[in-house]
């Protein structure tokens, strides 16, 4: 063993290929490091305002060597916020808390997003109290499909008035209608409604109903 030991060190070659008739192949391992560089962009007011800074936009993430680039959940917090993780009174981000949010997903008073949520919410998926998208739930809703107490869409349905290509509701206007009260429209565009006839059919079912909400339903 000590002579092959030898001639293995002498040969430069394996113990394995002295004794085997065969060499076995052996695989050469390839490790890849990827270079990876923190990347932090960060701007905040010197002033301040009820304890918060004036602005705050921060943005932080990962950039590897290939080129791609990885945002982290860094969060910014000022009257106007901007980043990732947005919240202040005026909030712009991916993710938005405030008086006013604007993002992919926000959430606010006025919430303008893919998906928002606030009192006036604006967006593909909107809840509010007046909401407004291809879906959206509130008291006064707007969209594809709206769901509210009063709902205007493609198809609309609602507890007291709805109006829609497809209506549903306790006053049905539209299209295709389904309520106890129901006035069938012919054009898609509400073109050939009368808009006393529906005023009054609101104010007989509901007299305490809005002037806005009664305009509203009647501005066709």
């Amino acid at each position: 063993m000590d002579k092959i030991v030898m001639m293995s060190s002498l040969f430069q070659v394996t113990t394995d290929y002295l004794l085997k008739d065969k060499q076995e192949e052996q695989t050469e391992k390839v490790v890849y490091y990827r270079e990876v560089r923190p990347w932090h962009f960060e701007k905040k007011s010197r002033h301040t305002l009820f304890g918060l800074p004036i602005y705050h936009i921060c943005f932080q993430g990962m950039r590897e060597s290939g080129g791609r680039f990885r945002m982290k959940m860094a969060p910014a917090k000022g009257i106007l916020a901007v980043g990732v993780r947005a919240t202040g009174v005026v909030s712009i981000g991916v993710f938005a808390r405030g008086l006013v949010a604007i993002g992919a997903a926000a959430m606010g008073m006025i919430s303008i997003g893919a998906a928002s949520l606030g009192i006036l919410a604006l967006g593909a998926f909107a809840a509010g109290i007046i909401a407004g998208g291809n879906l959206s739930v509130g008291i006064v809703a707007f969209g594809n499909l709206a769901v509210g107490m009063y709902a205007i869409g493609n198809c609309a349905v609602a507890n007291k008035i709805a109006l829609g290509n497809y209506a549903h509701g306790h006053i049905a206007i539209g299209n295709t209608v389904s309520g106890m009260k129901e006035i069938l429209l012919k054009d898609a565009n509400f073109t050939d409604m009368d808009p006393e006839a529906v005023r009054s059919m609101i104010l007989q079912e509901f007299p305490k109903t809005w002037p806005m909400i009664q305009k509203l339903f009647t501005m066709w």
